[in-house]
C-alpha cells in the first residue's frame, strides 16, 4: 500500500484529514454489500480545498472518490485510496429563489425539503433515502423516487454545476457558460459526430442512470453540458455546487391505496391507471408485505397480495375531485380500494409504509441469506412489464429462489431482490448467471438495467452489454477527455479505470 504524506494534505486543505482506523472502518462501507477500506478521508471546507486537493492528487497520481451520505446501494462511494466527504462542511443551502435553489453537494435532501416547504416550493425527486441522502449523491446517481412518474429525475432539474476537474481547474457550467470552458467545447466536438448513435441507441424509458447520460445533453437544438455530471458517479469531476430547478408545491393531493390479488393483476391495470396521469404509481408485492408483517402487530397492510399507491396532484380542487371520482368508477370492479385520502396527515402516513419498504428489505436476513441487489433497479416500458415480470419470477422459481419485489410500477421500474446465500459459492455464481440472463431480457425489451440507483462496482461490467461496443467506446472517450489520468473514482462507469 502506498504511504501518503499526511503533512502535505494538512497543508493543502483547511478541512479535516482523517486517517485513524475507526474513521477508515466507517468509510469502508456504504449501503451496498462491499467493504473497501480507504487510506485517507478528506472533509473539504469549500471549493478551494477541493481545487487544491485535485491539483495535488493529479500531480501525485492519487485517486479521489467523492462521497455523500453513503446511501449508494452498489459501492459507488467506496475506494481503497482517498475518499472525499462533502457532508461535514460543504452542506449549505446557498440560495433559494422563486424557481431555483443553489446548494452545496453535502446538503441532505430532507433538510432542503424543509427549507423549500417554508416557501411553498419543492425539489420533486424523492428517493426513499430522502431523509439522509445528499443532493450531491442524487446528482451522482441521477436519483428519482416515487414521484418521478409525474416530475422526472434529478437530471431534469439540474441547471448548473460548479465543477472541479481532475487537475484542480474550476468551472461554472450551464447551457450558456460552457462556451468559455475549453473542456466543454471539446466535449461538444467529441460528441457531435455521434448524434445519430446517441439518439438511437439509448433505451426509450422514462428514467435511466446506466452509463453516461449523453442522450440528455442534446435537446431542441440546445446543448446542456451540466447534465454530463448527472449519473456520472463522480468519475468526470467533483461537484462543489449545483443550481436546481424547483417547483410550487401542488395545492391539492389525493392518494389511493389499491389492493389486487397478485402482482400480475395489478400490472394488467397499469395502462388504465396511467390514462388518468397520476404523479405516482408505487407497488408493494406480497413478498415485501409479508416481511413488514413479521415485525408488526395488526399491520394495516396484512393479507393483501399486491398493493398500488396511486397519487394525483393538482392546483384546482374541483378538477382533482372529478378525476378521482372517475378513477374510482373505472377501477372499482378491478381491485379493492382500501384508502382514498386527501389530507396531509393521512397521505404522509400511507406513504411512510411505502418509503419503509427498502429499510424492511435491507433487514431481511437469515444467517448468510440476504436479498442481493444486483438486478434490483431495472426499467422496461409499461407495455413490456407483464412479460418481463413473468419471465423474472419464472427464473426465480426455476432456481428455487425466494425474492422481494416493490418499486415504481408507473415507470416500469421495479426493485427486485432474490434472496441468496452469500456464503455459498454456487449461489453467488447463480446470482451472476441470473443477472446476465435478466439483463439480456431487459435489453431485448428496450429497457435499462438501472433506472435510478446507478452502476457502482456491482454493475460496471454490464454497461458494455447494455449499450454495445460503439456507444461504450464513446463513454471511454468522454472519460479520457474529462479524466485523462483516471484518478476520479476509478472502477466506476468505465471498467479500465
Amino acid at each position: 500500500m502506498r504511504i501518503l504524506n499526511l503533512d502535505d494534505f494538512s497543508r493543502i486543505i483547511n478541512g479535516d484529514v482523517l486517517f485513524d482506523n475507526w474513521s477508515r472502518d466507517i468509510y469502508s462501507v456504504d449501503a451496498s454489500n462491499y467493504i473497501i477500506k480507504p487510506e485517507l478521508i478528506m472533509c473539504p471546507r469549500d471549493r478551494y480545498d477541493v481545487e487544491n486537493l485535485c491539483k495535488y492528487c493529479f500531480d501525485k497520481n492519487i485517486s479521489l472518490t467523492p462521497r455523500g451520505a453513503g446511501t449508494g446501494l452498489l459501492g459507488q462511494s467506496l475506494s481503497n485510496n482517498i475518499v472525499v466527504d462533502f457532508t461535514k462542511y460543504m452542506n449549505k443551502i446557498l440560495e433559494i429563489d422563486s424557481d431555483y435553489t443553489i446548494v452545496e453537494p453535502g446538503v441532505v435532501k430532507g433538510v432542503l425539503d424543509k427549507e423549500l416547504k417554508k416557501k411553498g416550493k419543492f425539489l420533486p425527486p424523492d428517493p426513499a433515502s430522502s431523509n439522509y441522502c445528499t443532493v450531491g449523491g442524487m446528482i451522482a446517481n441521477n436519483s428519482s423516487g416515487a414521484h418521478s412518474l409525474g416530475y422526472g429525475s434529478t437530471i431534469d432539474f439540474l441547471q448548473e454545476v460548479g465543477i472541479v476537474y481532475y487537475d484542480g481547474t474550476f468551472s461554472q457550467i450551464n447551457e450558456k457558460s460552457y462556451a468559455f470552458d475549453p473542456l466543454m467545447i471539446k466535449l461538444f466536438k467529441l460528441l457531435s459526430p455521434y448524434l445519430d448513435i446517441i439518439q438511437n441507441q439509448y433505451p426509450k424509458v422514462t428514467k435511466n442512470s446506466c452509463g453516461y447520460r449523453l442522450d440528455a445533453l442534446f435537446s431542441k437544438n440546445k446543448f446542456s453540458p451540466q447534465k454530463i455530471f448527472a449519473s456520472s458517479e463522480g468519475t468526470l469531476g467533483l461537484v462543489t455546487s449545483s443550481k436546481m430547478k424547483i417547483m410550487d408545491i401542488p395545492l391539492y393531493r389525493h392518494l389511493l391505496l389499491l389492493s389486487f390479488n397478485n402482482i400480475f393483476s395489478a400490472i394488467l391495470q397499469l395502462p388504465l391507471i396511467l390514462k388518468f396521469s397520476p404523479t405516482a404509481v408505487e407497488l408493494l408485492d406480497h413478498t415485501v408485505i409479508s416481511n413488514i408483517n413479521k415485525n408488526s402487530i395488526n399491520d394495516p397492510l396484512e393479507n393483501f397480495g399486491c398493493l398500488l399507491f396511486v397519487e394525483f396532484a393538482e392546483d384546482k380542487s374541483g378538477y382533482i375531485d372529478k378525476k378521482v371520482k372517475l378513477f374510482k368508477e373505472k377501477l372499482i370492479d378491478k381491485c379493492n380500494i382500501l384508502e382514498s385520502v386527501s389530507d396531509e396527515k393521512s397521505i404522509s402516513q400511507i406513504w411512510a409504509s411505502r418509503k419503509g419498504a427498502l429499510n424492511n428489505v435491507m433487514k431481511i436476513s437469515d444467517g448468510s441469506r440476504k436479498p442481493i441487489g444486483l438486478i434490483e433497479d431495472t426499467v422496461v416500458g409499461n407495455e413490456s412489464l407483464y412479460d418481463y415480470v413473468r419471465f423474472m419470477i419464472q427464473s426465480f422459481a426455476d432456481n428455487d429462489l425466494e425474492y422481494v419485489i416493490y418499486g415504481h410500477a408507473g415507470d416500469g421500474n421495479l426493485h427486485v431482490r432474490p434472496i441468496i446465500d452469500t456464503n455459498s459459492e454456487s449461489q453467488v455464481k447463480l446470482m451472476n448467471s441470473l443477472a446476465e440472463q435478466i439483463f439480456k431480457k431487459v435489453i431485448k425489451l428496450g429497457g435499462t438495467i438501472t433506472g435510478e440507483h446507478g452502476d457502482g462496482l456491482a454493475r460496471v461490467n454490464y454497461i458494455p452489454l447494455m449499450y454495445g461496443d460503439k456507444l461504450y467506446s464513446i463513454f471511454e472517450q468522454v472519460k479520457s477527455l474529462l479524466d485523462p489520468t483516471l484518478i476520479l473514482n476509478p472502477g466506476k462507469k468505465i471498467i479500465k479505470s
